[in-house]
């Protein structure tokens, strides 16, 4: 015969395991996209030869240490 905290036992553990495994699904979805809206853009600039990034997606952007516009080298 089965007594009553295993059964409570049992209950809780497999409610428990539950909640984390939809908590970790979430997650991963969660990081994939954020991980598709923060792409960055890489930019080499053509006046000073300064490489930076931007997450923005412009065609154009302003190089952070001179000023000059630049386009993307990688997207």
């Amino acid at each position: 015969m089965v007594r009553l905290p295993s059964v409570i036992l049992l209950a809780t553990a497999a409610s428990l395991a539950g909640i984390v495994a939809l908590w970790v699904q979430w997650m991963i979805r969660d990081g994939v996209r954020r991980g598709r809206s923060r792409r960055t853009a890489i930019y080499r600039c053509e006046s000073c030869g300064h490489v930076y990034e931007d997450v923005r997606n412009l065609p154009l952007s302003t190089c952070t240490r001179c000023g000059t516009l630049n386009e993307a080298v990688r997207r």
